[in-house]
């Protein structure tokens, strides 16, 4: 039986367990899929573990996604240049590090047809998730405005940054809500106000609660569902060397599956 995981912090609420088991079974592969909840200086020991192939791969969710960068040897072109990991496994004596976010955060745009080009794009956080998501919206042509509370020392990666306090909503078209705020248990939390969004389109890249609270105070609310979904099966397309095709039906399936 082949061990996978996910490492992260207070990551009970987490659905990757139920996606990656249902996916195997699907596949007829037998894996177990564990939570690897841990503090950052068990970490090394972690990926002793991937080294020496007793857990085949993980995934890498809050706090860690840039912590793992120096763990790893060998970083793909997209881990790269996003600054943060998401995906970890071992080829060729190596120990790689992967960022499976970027497809999702893209195909969630493409299943719900989200056109972003040449739109004002206001990024909230600036954290793993929105560096993937930034790069996604560079790619797509959006003017992307990266909105963090701390704007001092943020990667250079964002080209335009502006903070909380000096954020307009007459010049957004869009909110892509990339921070934690929101989560289960704190479902009644947002990151903003609900008079920044009232008369706007906000994506949330939270996926539990599936409406979240800024997703109620919008115009218009998308959850981060696809984006779990599809970062989960470009995971398995790295570790188990296949193709999945990707279909609503699928997604669909899975949707139900992590409900």
């Amino acid at each position: 039986m082949d061990r996978y995981g996910l490492l992260g912090k207070q990551i009970g609420y987490a659905k990757s367990p139920k996606i990656h088991l249902y996916m195997a079974k699907k596949l007829g592969l037998d894996i177990r899929y564990d939570l690897f909840d841990v503090e950052e200086n068990d970490i090394p020991a972690l990926m002793k573990l991937i080294r020496n192939q007793t857990i085949k791969g993980i995934n890498v969710t809050i706090p860690y996604k840039q912590t793992v960068m120096k763990y790893v040897d060998q970083l793909t072109p997209k881990a790269n240049r996003i600054k943060a990991v998401n995906t970890i496994y071992y080829k060729n004596g190596k120990l790689i590090g992967d960022n499976t976010d970027y497809d999702g955060f893209m195909g969630l745009l493409l299943k719900h047809q989200i056109q972003v080009k040449d739109k004002n794009v206001y990024l909230l956080g600036a954290g793993g998730a929105a560096k993937a998501a930034y790069c996604v919206l560079q790619d797509l042509g959006a003017h992307v405005v990266v909105v963090s509370r701390h704007t001092n020392d943020l990667d250079p990666l964002f080209q335009h940054v502006t903070s909380f306090q000096k954020l307009n909503p007459d010049l957004v078209d869009l909110y892509v809500q990339a921070t934690p705020i929101g989560t289960y248990p704190n479902v009644t939390e947002s990151v903003i106000d609900a008079s920044y969004v009232k008369n706007h389109s906000v994506i949330d890249l939270v996926y539990n609660p599936e409406v979240t609270q800024i997703m109620k105070d919008a115009k218009v609310g998308i959850g981060g569902i696809y984006m779990l979904l599809i970062q989960a099966l470009k995971s398995e397309e790295i570790w188990f060397e296949i193709k999945h095709d990707i279909t609503k039906t699928l997604l669909d399936e899975l949707k139900e599956v992590v409900r």
